[in-house]
């Protein structure tokens, strides 16, 4: 209705109506403009700015050049283009920064600080590689129209506000690079940091005061480096600019050392949970010598809970829980005001998960049937989630106690049933069991399997969980890898049946052909692992000829389908599989058998697929092995490694041994 108001309002003006012409101000289009943006969805905020289009046709405001004359009018309306570029930037759309960007530029000198820095927020928010580099590009353009401005040597006659920096833009660029995790995002970030505390070096004296480092500048240096000694290095220089400034806003407080805790969190330094007991203790002796401020919360804990368990020293689980029972006791003595919650709790779980073996998973599940009890009881106001349970039912399956996993995923969906609805197991849940029965040498796990999947299907689409994640791709994969790794008969077919079963009830769920929403439940497209597993279920089929031939069959079927999807690439393990298949299937005197393997290399090579696995299977082929890699075998050895070959071929191969670089000469399967 405001906006029906408002172009009949245009009509009027552009039919020459004077009165319509005084109604018509900024404040008109202000209000419609913000209806729409208040609505937040993606296609409202381009109505916004289609209205920010007409309102500039209309009043001729196209263009940042004009007449000083018209300087009040374009004033008075770039009140509405602040509120698109607001809108912009309150959002999470992925083009909101460059949107916003775009009417930062057409705001032109009427642009401030303010605007700026929002926009610079709004890229910092989003993470990009690109973010950090990104952001200091507008504080440059900043910086410049500063000294511009406070030298007089400006162009134009127009009016325009000193866009002098100030420390929340410096923030926020520093913001930008932490959140960027690019290779070079902590020497970029360090490198604007003393520029705030070193302002003459970049000529920015006259607005020192401003653009001073605060806690919240050093803390978000220290977050864009992922090396603990040099996040902790920052705690010094923290120190040190407080000796220097008299500043007590520069000191760390309980924020900087979580974020300190954090960056070892992500170091990957087998000292990390060592490192983080150290910083804890020093936190707490800071405390308890009057520093209210660096307090340890249930952050603090629960991070350094977490380094622990994934530093993994052998004592670790130990370590974990005595952390866990030294903050109960803190807690009760009123030393902290945090006490344990389920994340802790949780973290310790998976500290014991972690240790490995059937001895770390019963000392999980003992853990997790004495926080029931406590619950239960009405003793503990800590209630397992469903990240408890997964932990527990993962650490069960990898120590191959299987019954034990399906065990606790029935207790599971029994105490669902008694009212804990929030404890519905999740696709995490099943494909732990899944994984574990794929692994299991029983010789029903893969009926097992596929019988847990139909539960889950049943589940998802006729029991009332149709926004569950299950089943998904993982899921369904499982099941194949189990009939695989079997003597199942016909199992080449049984893998096929249920990788055309999983397409299938993908396209459903995504509305038929391929459309639809897609985040609906568990994600259904097959992946390289679900036709590398089908291939590996061919490449070890066993039985009578007539079984043997089926399997071949389908491996072929499966391997041309695979190269035709454009978007899966085969990986080293389904090449190999492939070949494998080719070779053990194929009669020694057929000459099909050496051209489909040959055809499959040269594909492999070309993609930079070319790892252990593939050159396992031509080496059972001596003849055939000595055509293609005969010039690259070195006198007197017989075998060639990966190191001997071109890394364009073995470039893209990876695996739990090798975490290769994408090579650049390494081409994509065409």
């Amino acid at each position: 209705m405001a906006e029906q108001c408002l172009r009949e309002l245009i009509e009027e003006k552009r039919a020459g109506n004077v009165a319509a012409d005084r109604i018509l101000t900024a404040d008109s289009y202000r209000s419609v403009i913000k209806a729409w943006i208040g609505a937040r969805g993606y296609a409202d905020l381009r109505h916004a700015e289609g209205l920010l289009d007409l309102m500039e046709e209309v009043h001729g405001l196209a263009g940042t050049d004009s007449a000083r004359d018209d300087e009040s009018l374009r004033k008075s309306f770039s009140k509405c283009h602040a509120a698109v570029l607001d809108g912009w930037c309150a959002s999470r759309f992925p083009d909101a920064a460059s949107r916003a960007e775009a009417i930062l530029r057409r705001m032109g000198v009427r642009a401030d600080v303010r605007r700026y820095n929002r926009v610079m927020n709004r890229i910092a928010s989003g993470g990009t590689k690109d973010a950090g580099k990104e952001a200091e590009r507008l504080l440059d353009e900043m910086i410049a129209s500063y000294k511009e401005r406070s030298t007089g040597e400006a162009d134009g006659d127009l009016p325009a506000p000193i866009l002098a920096p100030d420390r929340n833009g410096f923030n926020t660029v520093l913001k930008a690079y932490a959140n960027s995790h690019g290779k070079d995002a902590s020497s970029h970030a360090l490198r604007v940091l003393s520029v705030m505390e070193d302002p003459s070096s970049a000529g920015l004296e006259g607005i020192a005061a401003s653009i001073r480092p605060d806690r919240v500048s050093y803390t978000s240096a220290l977050m864009s480096t992922r090396d603990g000694e040099e996040a902790e290095r920052m705690l010094t220089r923290m120190a040190e600019a407080f000796e220097r400034t008299g500043d007590p806003d520069v000191l760390p407080d309980a924020v900087t050392y979580n974020a300190v805790l954090k960056v070892w969190g992500k170091s990957g330094h087998p000292d990390a949970g060592e490192r983080s007991e150290a910083i804890l203790e020093q936190m707490m002796q800071l405390h308890e010598a009057g520093d209210s401020s660096v307090i340890p919360d249930d952050v603090t804990f629960n991070t350094v809970i977490h380094n622990i368990a994934n530093s993994n020293p052998k004592d670790a689980p130990q370590r974990a829980l005595e952390l866990l029972e030294r903050m109960e006791k803190y807690h009760a003595a009123g030393l902290i005001k945090a006490r344990p919650d389920i994340i802790t709790h949780n973290s310790v779980l998976n500290a014991f998960a972690k240790s490995g073996g059937s001895r770390g998973a019963w000392r999980a599940g003992k853990m997790l049937n004495s926080l029931e009890r406590s619950y239960d009881a009405g003793a503990s106001f800590v209630r397992p989630d469903v990240i408890s349970y997964n932990v527990v039912i993962s650490a069960w399956a990898n120590s191959g106690e299987t019954d034990r996993a399906v065990s606790l995923l029935d207790r599971m969906n029994a105490r669902t049933r008694d009212g804990l609805a929030d404890l519905r197991p999740s696709a995490a849940t099943y494909n732990s069991v899944l994984h574990a029965w794929s692994r299991s040498s029983d010789r029903n796990a893969p009926v097992k399997a596929l019988g847990l999947l139909e539960i889950m299907i049943r589940l998802r689409e006729v029991g009332g969980d149709a926004d569950a994640d299950y089943p998904d791709v993982t899921s369904v994969t499982a099941v194949i890898d189990a009939f695989a790794k079997s003597r199942y008969p016909r199992k080449a077919k049984r893998t096929r049946d249920l990788l055309r079963r999983m397409i299938d009830m993908g396209r459903r769920r995504r509305g038929g052909g391929g459309g639809g929403d897609a985040s609906r439940g568990g994600d259904l497209r097959p992946n390289v692992y679900a036709y590398a597993a089908v291939l590996n279920a061919c490449a070890y089929a066993y039985g009578s000829r007539e079984e043997r031939e089926e399997a071949l069959c389908v491996g072929i079927k499966t391997y041309e389908e695979l190269q035709s999807c454009p978007h899966i690439d085969a990986n080293h393990v389904a090449y190999g599989s492939y070949m494998r298949l080719c070779r053990r299937l194929i009669p020694e005197e057929d000459p099909q058998r050496e051209d489909l393997m040959a055809q499959a290399f040269h594909q492999c090579c070309s993609d930079g697929q070319l790892g252990e696995y593939v050159l396992r299977q031509l080496r059972a082929v001596p003849a055939l092995y000595k055509s293609l890699l005969g010039e690259y075998l070195k006198d007197g050895c017989d075998e060639v490694s990966c190191r001997d070959l071109p890394p364009s071929w073995t470039g893209n191969v990876k695996d739990r041994r090798r975490q290769a670089t994408r090579h650049p000469s390494a081409g994509r399967k065409r």
